[in-house]
């Protein structure tokens, strides 16, 4: 998959890779993404196959901005249609202390056949992305790796030990 922001990626339009026990920023013991003032987020696979969104763990941006966030998700599926999904934040926020930075969120049925997802708007972070390809696109995987374990063993016989 990749990963970007919306638009022209340059200073003021981008997004971060944050973690590491930062005591200002939501804490869950691995890295996320995080989206400051400005910055936003569009990704897809890299071949374009089609996907289904699962969940996301979200969380407030940071500890000196503790409010509440709501996340809009624009889906854009391969016939052409276009599904929407907002998450909210509870606005509990603690960084490296005791209490659960992140909540996850679960997608509904509509949320498969993906092509690419937007998040158009700043001040969340986000982590473990669950996304699962097309049943097209695990079978090719599947066939490919097949289809490599006959050529492997076809090619051993042929050899003299």
């Amino acid at each position: 998959m990749w990963f970007r922001p919306l638009g022209i990626v340059g200073p003021g339009n981008g997004f971060v890779r944050q973690g590491g026990a930062f005591f200002l920023a939501p804490e869950n013991g691995t890295a996320y993404l995080q989206a400051a003032l400005g910055n936003s987020l569009v990704f897809s696979f890299l071949d374009n196959s089609v996907f289904d969104l699962v969940s996301v763990d979200l969380a407030e941006y940071s500890t000196t901005v503790p409010n509440a966030v709501t996340v809009p998700f624009i889906g854009y599926r391969s016939d052409g249609s276009v599904v929407n999904a907002s998450f909210t934040t509870d606005g509990i926020i603690d960084g490296t202390g005791p209490i659960a930075d992140f909540q996850t969120f679960h997608f509904g049925p509509e949320f498969s056949g993906l092509t690419r997802v937007e998040i158009p708007t700043f001040g969340w972070s986000l982590d473990n992305l669950v996304v699962v390809p097309e049943p097209g696109t695990w079978s090719l995987i599947i066939l490919g790796a097949g289809v490599a374990s006959i050529l492997f063993r076809n090619g051993r016989r042929g050899q003299v030990t």
